[in-house]
């Protein structure tokens, strides 16, 4: 075999041994083909030693020279020497753009081969941005399809990686129907697995179903094709098991699994353990221990048998044999490479080892149905304390290990993880204070429970605009080594001297990565807090905000068991449990009620409404028996606007008339806010900026809010320095250009921040602008945002971090005070209501009390329809409630006085200077 491969190198080589005379191109091509059939570690002299030749014959670099250059990436790679490969790809990206001779095919074909690279770097920025050269390059050309429906592929991969499943489902779609024309299964299988698992992710299970269907039906004859096969089967499976359908998820399952151990596949310890998940969620719990054990015992990682340990703690937890079911969770956490050595089940391992290991995931899990059992154990027994307290060290450490895990993972876990797991781990940890009669621990979970959320989509458009490109690539490097490291130590024996050496070097990159978020807390404090700020308020330091302010805090959190209500006073707690069952068949009809006109016009509708707003009433604020007055409410779920709760179920009585309503995202965000040292405004900084662009452009497809710009004229007539941008000057350059210098900014117009979970948008005259372009600064003077535009405060609903939406991001970028709308709102009312609003911020009252005295001041003149909750409650309060700095209120009184001074200082001036010669002037004639 040895003497046949040096042949064949003999052979190759050949046609280049000569220097006196060149092979024709045709030979250079056959040479290259040749060379392309020896073993991919191999080809790298051999190549080298090519272009080499054709460089000293002096042929122009073509399609063919083009071919040797993605080769020698494609050997790189192969050697996992990736900024090599990425620098000869790049090397034949540019000889296509500027040599007419390459084919449009060849430029497809290398920015493809470029985004590939990257995506294996995990530089998911760099990789979208090639393969979408890839595709706008070879869309039209018939000889890139190949390329364009590849690229499409990692697209795909990327948009899933970077949590837009929408996306994922468009690029998938786009490469699929070309892949099946270029009759390559295997590719149009993998587009139709990233479609399903993007489906999945997005709960559309009947899709998802039907898209794994097809990509087995495609490949189910190919034999070469049988370990996708398993793959495919296997999530044919989970998603069968999500739509609860287990039977049939078993047989697909145990199709996977037999066909899996046929093949010797290195996938069948994990696949066993999940034919035993759904064992176990049918009851049969004999077939799951067994199929478990099986995964256990076939493999040699220790995450993998953490799993599966894990899974049969649960299979015993459920049947209240918790001690079996903890001493296998203890069990499942020795067993993971992280140094922990504690036998007893009432030991957790230390923050730090957590915190170095490699799949945390899998250490949450284990973490969190450990404490799940201390819970059960303790409902079982009286409610024992002792379990209960361990519950919430366990939870503690969850807490602990989910900060972890925010900061280090994708954004993909970061919107769907956190949505999915980390909700009831902090729903059972508040039942668990609840139980303890635990009050500053329950208050930290519901804290946590907002923060988990902070990285969402949003947040990390705004955090990823905040950091500037070099610091951006200085923390992936940083974070790339400590992953790096973190692999490396899962992979030694943790009683080895070489795992002590493994930790200390990872020890030392990980402080390395958290030296550099500290200086980024004092130069991006922005960027900071939305990705890696976990401190939570304490309630001592909330009673102390609150004394100040005389106001309460209510707060709550629905679960998905029970509705936990706290209600916080400057000198007292309360703490309450409600069905939740009885609060959702209350609050959705309440709310649907609340943003439709028509229906509440119907008296029918408006007692129901009335009735609905009293039981929220008993629900949410009369059990936690705050005062009357100012209160702050930290939502959950649906926001609610407590204005419209009722005291009488068989009449109106709102509860505006003796509430002063604000609201916050958490505590923490509110206090840290208040706390922070204000920016002086900049010099020349203006009062008021008002934008109504009344029409829009066509192809925005908005109507038009007529009578806006008029309603603008006596709000800016309240300040001193103003500047109102209407029609067709409201546009999206003029607005960036002066909103940096104004502290009010008031905007008149739609806004797009529903249903879709897109990044929110604002739209003026002429174009749309969104969230992420308003980076670090530029709202730097900015005291109050008033969102008078349809739709503004509510987003998709993301339960545990509030409403996604634009209001929630203008506080993120350190807006501390944000006025907006909760639904489409009727005009004429919003033009009313916003006036008044400011007539009291210029009496020097607090904005809660301001808009409070709006609304009621509504109520009191209204009649008739115009007397419903739809009309005057839509807007709200958001974040710090201060009264506003009185503006300067005529900007002639301001420069008399500047006049006044420096006549005065030249009278002054004139009174102390020396005597001085007096000087004779010459004449003129």
């Amino acid at each position: 075999m040895w003497t046949k491969r040096l042949a064949l190198c003999v052979v190759v080589l050949l046609p280049l041994s000569g220097a006196a005379q060149c092979p024709a191109v045709y030979e250079f091509a056959a040479t290259l083909s040749a060379i392309h059939k020896q073993p991919i570690l191999e080809q790298e002299q051999p190549l080298v030693a090519w272009r080499s030749r054709w460089d000293q014959c002096g042929y122009k670099q073509d399609s063919t020279y083009v071919k040797a250059l993605l080769q020698t990436g494609q050997v790189f790679h192969a050697k996992d020497a990736l900024p090599a490969a990425i620098k000869v790809v790049q090397q034949a990206i540019r000889l296509c753009q500027s040599n007419k001779t390459t084919r449009v095919a060849d430029l497809a074909k290398a920015w493809y081969r470029l985004g590939v690279l990257y995506t294996y770097q995990d530089q998911i920025a760099q990789a979208t941005s090639a393969l979408r050269q890839a595709v706008a390059v070879g869309t039209t050309d018939p000889l890139s399809s190949n390329w364009v429906s590849n690229a499409h592929l990692y697209l795909a991969y990327a948009c899933e990686t970077a949590g837009d499943f929408q996306q994922t489902l468009v690029h998938a779609d786009l490469g699929i129907p070309i892949a099946i024309r270029l009759g390559n299964k295997p590719l149009a299988a993998n587009l139709l697995r990233q479609k399903a698992q993007a489906l999945s992710s997005l709960l559309d299970y009947t899709k998802a179903q039907l898209a794994i269907e097809q990509a087995i039906q495609l490949i189910h004859d190919e034999d070469e094709l049988k370990q996708a096969l398993v793959d495919d089967y296997s999530l044919l499976s989970l998603v069968l098991g999500y739509k609860h359908q287990y039977r049939q998820a078993i047989k697909y399952a145990q199709f996977s699994f037999n066909l899996s151990k046929r093949l010797q596949y290195y996938e069948t310890p994990n696949l066993a353990i999940r034919l035993g998940f759904l064992y176990a969620e049918i009851g049969e719990y004999s077939q799951a221990i067994r199929h478990c054990q099986y995964g256990i015992n076939a493999s040699d990682d220790g995450f993998v048998k953490a799993v599966g340990l894990d899974m049969m703690g649960t299979v015993f937890r459920r049947q209240a044999q918790f001690d079996k079911a903890l001493s296998l969770y203890q069990q499942g956490m020795l067993t993971v490479p992280i140094a922990f050595r504690e036998q007893a089940v009432t030991k957790n391992p230390a923050a730090f080892q957590l915190r170095l290991t490699e799949h945390k995931g899998i250490l949450l899990d284990l973490l969190q149905d450990k404490a799940d059992t201390w819970l059960s154990y303790a409902r079982t027994t009286g409610n024992n304390r002792k379990h209960l307290q361990h519950a919430l060290e366990t939870y503690r450490l969850a807490d602990q290990m989910i900060d972890y895990m925010r900061w280090d993972q994708s954004a993909q876990e970061s919107k769907l993880y956190w949505r999915q797991k980390t909700r009831g781990i902090y729903e059972r940890a508040i039942e668990t204070c609840y139980r303890l009669g635990d009050t500053d621990q329950a208050f930290h979970f519901f804290e946590k429970s907002r923060a988990a959320m902070l990285a969402d989509k949003l947040n990390e458009l705004g955090a990823r605009q905040q950091l500037a490109p070099d610091l951006a690539r200085q923390e992936e490097k940083l974070r790339k080594a400590v992953s790096e490291q973190q692999a490396k130590l899962a992979g030694t024996k943790p009683t080895s001297t070489a795992y002590t050496s493994s930790q200390s070097v990872l020890l030392a990159r990980q402080d390395q990565l958290d030296n550099f978020h500290r200086q980024l807390e004092k130069t991006n404090p922005a960027y900071y807090g939305y990705k890696y700020d976990s401190t939570v308020t304490s309630i001592v330091d909330l009673q102390r905000y609150l004394s100040g302010q005389r106001a309460s805090f209510v707060t709550y959190f629905e679960g998905d068991s029970a509705l936990y209500v706290l209600g916080i006073t400057p000198n007292n707690v309360v703490f309450q449990r409600k069905p939740v069952g009885a609060y959702r068949q209350t609050v959705r009809p309440f709310m649907s009620l609340l943003a439709d006109p028509d229906a509440m016009n119907r008296t029918a509708s408006l007692a129901r409404f009335t009735t609905l707003g009293n039981i929220l009433y008993k629900q949410l604020l009369a059990p936690v028996r705050v005062p009357a007055g100012r209160v702050i409410v930290s939502p959950d779920g649906s926001l609610i606007p407590f204005e419209t709760l009722s005291r009488s179920a068989s009449q109106p009585d709102y509860l505006v008339k003796s509430y002063a309503f604000s609201y916050a995202y958490s505590a923490h965000l509110l206090l840290r806010k208040a706390v922070e040292p204000g920016q002086p405004a900049a010099y020349g900084a203006g009062d008021f900026l008002g934008v109504a662009p009344v029409s829009f452009a066509p192809r925005l497809g908005q109507v038009t809010l007529a009578g806006s710009d008029e309603a603008l004229d006596p709000i800016a007539d309240r300040f001193g320095t103003a500047t109102v941008l209407t029609r067709n000057a409201a546009t999206r350059s003029a607005f960036l250009a002066d909103v940096p210098d104004y502290r009010v900014i008031h905007l008149f117009t739609h806004a797009t921040a529903d249903t879709t979970g897109q990044e929110p948008t604002l739209y003026f005259a002429d174009s749309t602008l969104r969230l992420s372009d308003l980076g670090d600064g530029v709202l730097r003077n900015a005291q109050l945002v008033v969102l008078a535009a349809c739709k503004t405060g509510v987003g998709a609903i993301q339960r545990g971090e509030g409403v996604f939406s634009l209001a929630r991001g203008f506080s993120a970028l350190g807006v501390p005070s944000v006025l907006t709308t909760l639904w489409s709102v009727q005009n004429e009312a919003t033009y009313r209501l916003t006036d008044s609003f400011y007539r009291y911020l210029d009496q020097g009252l607090p904005k809660d009390i301001a808009l409070q005295r709006a609304k009621q001041d509504w109520l009191t003149a209204a009649e008739g329809v115009n007397q419903l909750p739809t009309y005057w409650a839509g807007l709200i309060l958001i974040g710090d409630t201060k009264p506003f700095e009185r503006p300067t209120r005529w900007p002639w009184v301001a420069g008399g006085a500047v006049l006044l001074l420096i006549a005065g200082g030249l009278g002054w001036w004139h009174r102390k200077r020396p005597s001085l010669p007096i000087l004779s002037l010459p004449r003129f004639s």
